[in-house]
């Protein structure tokens, strides 16, 4: 028996060609149609979430294909001028330092996380790339004596909860600051520098978010003063921050090891 009330719904399945790099994928999106009484719009999230990813690849892509171009006309205008005979002087001068300068002004507002994607960079980019992966080392090393500095500035009682607090707190700035040295011992390895950018990426970000939780709570000390549960919990979490840093510590070395040989991760 059929039901005459009942909505049937139809879904509409349209394709759309989007080019990513080198390659056609084709977008399958539903269209809402209209029922008897009602209209029912169906989605696919796990397409939206692709889509989003596909997304930073274009953007990255895009800033790479750039420089790839700015650097061809340069190399293209060296050509002329050696053809010619003629001094650099006499000719217009498109500068590769100003289009590298340019670039790395761009990458520079970028989020550590922007680099997580670019393993597969040619090194003639991703050595652009690992400048400004150099300069966040920099900066980064200047955070650990602030760091170290405003831990040391903290008033506290003998064998109170704050000392235990601090305690911790330097805990997990030591090993935060072991991410300088899975940095070192693969500084110098011949590794594909798309995948250092990756990779050092990664250590900067653990880096990072350990001072920046030391910072939140050192702003916020006071708030858990004589209280042995909030101090408890802190505790735990800082302790689960400090195993997630040598998790990350392990891969990462084990990741340099198998690009050095050549292996793939």
């Amino acid at each position: 028996m059929t039901d005459n009330n009942t909505t049937e719904i139809q879904v509409v399945l349209q394709k759309e060609a989007i080019d990513v790099d080198d390659q056609t994928m084709t977008k399958i999106s539903t269209k809402s149609v209209r029922g008897k009484s009602e209209i029912v719009q169906i989605t696919d999230e796990s397409f939206t979430d692709d889509l989003i990813e596909i997304d930073d690849e274009m953007e990255m892509s895009k800033i790479s294909n750039d420089m790839v171009k700015k650097l061809l006309m340069c190399d293209k205008n060296e050509q002329k001028i050696d053809e010619n005979k003629k001094t650099k002087d006499s000719l217009p001068k498109i500068s590769k330092e100003y289009d590298e300068v340019e670039l790395l002004r761009e990458i520079a507002k970028r989020p550590l996380e922007w680099f997580k994607n670019m393993k597969d960079v040619p090194d003639a980019i991703a050595k652009i790339y690992y400048k400004d992966i150099s300069r966040r080392w920099q900066q980064s090393e200047i955070r650990i004596k602030e760091t170290e500095e405003l831990l040391s500035n903290v008033k506290y009682e003998d064998r109170s909860l704050e000392e235990d607090r601090l305690e911790i707190l330097g805990e997990l700035l030591d090993k935060a600051t072991q991410s300088f040295e899975i940095f070192e011992e693969h500084e110098n390895r011949k590794v594909p520098y798309g995948h250092r950018v990756v990779l050092e990426a990664r250590l900067l970000i653990v880096f990072n978010n350990a001072i920046n939780l030391i910072y939140k709570i050192i702003n916020e000390f006071d708030k858990l003063k004589g209280d042995q549960v909030g101090v408890n919990d802190e505790r735990d979490q800082l302790r689960y921050e400090i195993r997630y840093c040598d998790a990350v510590y392990t891969e990462v070395h084990e990741r340099f090891l198998k690009s050095y040989l050549e292996m793939e991760w």
